[in-house]
């Protein structure tokens, strides 16, 4: 091949154009049309290589560019998806060839015979040179050119310029590969509100696609996240988590890791997102990279702290009911037990409520619970537990104290419900309800015991005799159970401290808790 300046200058001007051009394909056809006006060829085509069988190829013939009409076959259907069959040496040894990537200049009359020559001869090609396509050191096609007038030998420089020529048109499709795939990841990013990443193990460099980085807060041109900070973003007992996660993963040979974790995002504030990771291996079973999703799960974190929150309080008042009462005793830290503060349990009933629902209403009665559990919060520090447990039952679980104090508490209480009247609006009258109620409490301390679930059942037990006692003893007083026992002993009988108002009528037991609400 003579003329390898022009080829080179025609290389130049169709790699400008497959740089420059927006549509791939027109930069493809340049290129081409460059390289057949400088040799003089009559043809200039690629095929793409769809599938290598065993004892066949199937391939499409996508871009071409021809000299005239008569040397046009893109358009020709046995060109479409066709196969050639391994029955020719000669073609076995070329297709063999280019899976190495490497190039062939043929000239067909030099060619023993066989479907080869054969094939050529039909077209009229008296020569070819063809050069592999390799995208990611793969065969995705090949570049040839046809002389069907001139025997022309591309060996040397000819045939070194034409594997520039597909490395041009491996590079654009490269390109092109990553454009579609930005682009796709950029709809999934939007459609699912997640970021993609991958981790190379072998060299620890990280990647991060545009929008993941926009979450993180840096530019979409920035073009290199290290490791370090975007660790540095996960809330360090989540990503402590994590790598637990990661460890027990790699040490089972394991492919697929999940983890939900907060990460800081551009606005400085840390957001749930669950992390997914999938991990690939070679061969001997070593980690080569892990890929996968950041994805945003905000909105559910949130539905499921509602759905907490609503599933652990009552609907009437907002305090907890008994599940969230059970929560807070499991949460309880164990203590010492030679110490004498310690968590009480109180537990209070309204004194003849139902006659509240009976004369003025469920609403009236509603009402009333609702301004009680304000009163009752207004006694009580931030870190007691107020519930309500029953119909008209509640619960206070304090923190340390020691038991005068609970006691004390048990009457501020007491004389703050029965010193003050409360003040209803009934509905379908103009005449505010003025209403005096008064609590029986039962008071009992926590045994200092490991098993949380026993400390709450006997605590409960203890205090509801306790209650029992107070509503015996004539009611609006406070019982406290006696010294607190040691784990497996019995308890001794409660004990009336306080007899207010003696004169009040007696009635033996608790009236029945209403439905329990949860």
């Amino acid at each position: 091949m003579n003329n390898t300046t022009e080829l080179l200058a025609a290389l130049s001007q169709g790699g400008r154009a497959l740089a420059e051009t927006a549509r791939f394909t027109d930069g493809v056809q340049q290129l081409l049309a460059r390289i057949g006006e400088a040799t003089g060829a009559s043809r200039v085509w690629i095929f793409q290589l769809i599938d290598l069988q065993d004892d066949a190829i199937v391939q499409d013939y996508v871009f071409e560019w021809s000299a005239g009409p008569r040397f046009r076959q893109l358009t020709q259907r046995r060109f479409r998806f066709f196969t050639t069959l391994f029955d020719d040496p000669q073609f076995l040894t070329l297709v063999d060839q280019r899976r190495r990537g490497q190039s062939q200049s043929t000239i067909t009359a030099a060619l023993p015979p066989g479907s080869l020559r054969d094939n050529l001869e039909s077209q009229s090609i008296r020569s070819m040179a063809t050069v592999p396509i390799l995208v990611n050191g793969q065969w995705w096609g090949t570049l040839g050119i046809d002389d069907c007038e001139r025997a022309v030998d591309w060996k040397g420089p000819g045939l070194d310029a034409l594997g520039l020529a597909a490395e041009l048109i491996a590079s654009g499709i490269y390109r092109q590969q990553l454009s579609s795939r930005s682009s796709q990841l950029e709809l999934f990013h939007k459609v699912t509100d997640c970021g993609v990443w991958e981790l190379d193990l072998v060299s620890g460099d990280p990647w991060c696609s545009q929008g993941l980085r926009r979450r993180l807060g840096y530019p979409e041109t920035y073009p290199h996240v290290p490791l370090r900070r975007l660790l540095e973003g996960i809330l360090e007992a989540d990503r402590a988590a994590l790598f637990r996660q990661l460890r027990q993963a790699l040490h089972d040979r394991s492919s697929h890791c999940r983890q939900d974790a907060r990460v800081r995002t551009a606005g400085g504030e840390y957001a749930w997102s669950e992390i997914v990771a999938d991990i690939t291996y070679d061969e001997q079973a070593r980690p080569l990279s892990i890929a996968g999703l950041l994805i945003d799960i905000s909105q559910r974190k949130r539905q499921e702290e509602q759905a907490l929150i609503a599933s652990h309080h009552d609907a009437l008042t907002g305090l907890l009911n008994r599940r969230g009462l059970d929560r807070r005793f499991a949460e309880l830290a164990p203590r010492d037990p030679t110490d004498d503060r310690a968590p009480h349990l109180l537990l209070l009933d309204i004194d003849h409520f139902k006659p509240v629902n009976d004369r003025h209403g469920h609403p009236a009665g509603d009402q009333l619970l609702r301004l009680l559990t304000r009163r009752l919060r207004q006694q009580l520090r931030q870190e007691d537990a107020l519930a309500r447990i029953g119909g008209e039952e509640f619960a206070i679980l304090t923190t340390a104290m020691t038991t005068a104090q609970a006691r004390d508490l048990a009457e501020r209480i007491r004389r703050a419900i029965a010193g003050h009247p409360f003040t209803l609006s009934v509905p379908d009258t103009k005449t505010p309800l003025t209403l005096s109620i008064t609590l029986s409490i039962g008071l009992v301390v926590l045994p200092a015991v490991t098993d949380p679930h026993g400390c709450q059942a006997d605590a409960v037990a203890r205090a509801d005799r306790a209650l029992y006692a107070a509503k015996h003893h004539g009611r609006n007083r406070v019982v406290v159970a006696d010294a607190c026992p040691t784990e497996g002993s019995a308890a001794p009988p409660p004990q009336v401290l306080d007899e207010s108002h003696p004169g009040q009528h007696q009635r033996a037991g608790r009236q029945p808790d209403r439905q329990i609400e949860q």
